[in-house]
């Protein structure tokens, strides 16, 4: 691979294979412009790493603690598709089946008429437990045996399997007792991952020296509000974690989920502190083998437990119970299906994005990983992040390079194209992309006081997820990167579940 030069203005450091230097070239812009501060990108191709960027500053002030390659960040719901890859792996070795009650592997879990719920209904948000009904502290979210003790005695808000419902923090700690119990060695869910999934990847910080690499998160400032639609007591239970985490500002300094406190603790759904680079490679490895330093590494899953892992078990036009009712699609084995919003990368898109902008997601056609962490968050847009938009085009356009390389005669779609069909398609759902702003609501209400000029509260900072929907035609703005445009995805759909 070849070495990126440092740009001094913006702190760019990294590898770039020959003929991926465009998508730098987004790398650099985003923080150039703002739309970044801080953040890493990494992009696996065919088993082999060929964009590993970190660039920019850890702090609001730009200038004083740059972000390095060895910077770790909280990444919020993308926690939820590492999770995923670790139950894949105890399929993969026969300790789990998703189509087995969970009460086999944890027999306390069949109290109140939990007996019936499978494994894949907990991973597909379908098991009834998106909060427990006693009031919770910051202690008890941080404290795994309470937590899972009471997720265990919890009846089911609605019948199990009949319709889904964001588990925006519960499914964690389901899926993570899952892979404890079954577990030869009974490791933390945290420890399980570091050894058989990737060391890079916390749940649980596990001393001040790895506390220190940690970015602090910031809040875009935003001047745009709307009123948002009422949450109903499901909706305000689960993203609260019933009252764990307080909607309403506290005028605190910094986000509950900045404090030593949280990042010590494993909440798998919520917050997985990591880097870009691990990231990738782990969606890498659920695809196939990969290259490393110069040695292989055999995959982690095999293609059948892949393909299982990644089946959509969300019925057609489904609501999300807890979330608005957002036609949101989720896999068997826990992973967001994304083929109805990444068109520009095609269907077989499975991963997880996260609160404010991270995003981590495996290809398999293309034998494609890509991951991108930020520091810097952004809920001005329900829809896709223009940072991911962005370097998803740069993408698209190497790889329908290398294939007309191979096929002289193949036409190569200009990004501009690309993106008016990608809005063609999502435009069908623009009816309830008004109520897909609560996409961005998981978790967000801890982010109260959260670095920056202003403090961030339910009110301020939720409502200005808003972006007016209306069913004319929108006008796309071209942003000049290189030889090439891009474009504003502002008027685009999707989701992003945080």
């Amino acid at each position: 691979m070849a070495n990126n030069n440092n740009n001094n203005n913006n702190n760019i450091h990294g590898y770039v294979a020959p003929g991926w230097n465009s998508v730098r070239s987004v790398f650099e812009q985003n923080l150039a412009e703002g739309l970044d501060i801080g953040a890493s990108l990494c992009i696996y191709h065919r088993g082999q790493c060929v964009v590993d960027l970190y660039g920019g500053w850890k702090d609001i002030q730009r200038k004083k603690e740059p972000y390095t390659s060895d910077t770790l960040q909280l990444v919020f719901s993308v926690s939820k598709g590492i999770m995923a890859a670790a139950i894949a792996l105890c399929v993969e070795k026969g300790w789990l089946d998703y189509d087995i009650p969970v009460a086999q592997y944890w027999p306390e879990f069949a109290a109140n008429g939990k007996q019936n719920i499978t494994v894949s209904d907990v991973l597909s948000h379908r098991a009834g437990l998106p909060y427990v009904d006693e009031q919770l502290t910051l202690d008890d979210v941080c404290n795994w045996s309470r937590m899972t003790s009471l997720l265990a005695a919890q009846k089911p808000h609605w019948e199990p399997g009949t319709i889904h419902g964001y588990h925006a923090v519960t499914s964690g700690f389901l899926g993570g007792e899952l892979i404890r119990r079954v577990d030869p060695h009974h490791r933390p869910f945290g420890q399980f991952v570091r050894d058989e999934i990737d060391n890079e990847f916390y749940l649980g910080v596990p001393n001040d020296e790895i506390e220190a690499r940690v970015a602090l998160l910031i809040k875009k400032i935003n001047t745009n509000s709307t009123i948002l639609p009422p949450m109903n007591s499901f909706t305000e239970k689960t993203l609260t974690c019933n009252g764990a985490f307080p909607i309403e500002s506290q005028n605190m300094s910094d986000s509950v989920f900045n404090k030593p406190q949280l990042h010590r603790a494993e909440i798998p759904a919520a917050n997985g502190i990591t880097n870009a680079r691990s990231l990738a490679r782990i969606y890498a490895r659920l695809i196939g083998d990969i290259n490393e330093n110069g040695q292989k590494k055999q995959r982690l899953i095999s293609e059948k437990t892949l393909t299982r892992a990644t089946t959509n078990v969300t019925p057609v036009g489904e609501p999300d119970r807890i979330l608005f009712g957002i036609k949101s699609i989720f896999a068997m084995g826990g992973f967001h299906i994304y083929s109805d919003y990444f068109k520009a990368m095609g269907t077989g898109v499975f991963g997880h994005k996260g609160l404010g902008g991270s995003c981590a997601f495996g290809y398999p056609p293309q034998k494609l990983t890509f991951a991108h962490v930020c520091n810097h968050l952004d809920f001005s847009t329900p829809t896709l992040d223009p940072r991911t938009i962005r370097l998803l085009l740069a993408i698209e356009n190497i790889l329908n390079h290398k294939n007309n390389s191979k096929n002289n005669n193949a036409h190569i779609p200009n990004a501009g194209t690309s993106v008016q069909s990608l809005q063609l398609q999502l435009l069908g759902i623009a009816g309830v992309l008004l109520v897909v702003l609560v996409i961005v609501l998981p978790l967000t209400f801890v982010l109260t006081g959260i670095k920056g000029n202003t403090t961030l509260s339910y009110s301020t900072t939720i409502a200005t997820t808003l972006t007016t929907i209306t069913t004319s035609t929108t006008t796309l703005s071209p942003y000049a990167c290189g030889n090439m445009t891009f474009y504003n995805n502002t008027e685009l759909g999707g989701t992003d579940i945080g």
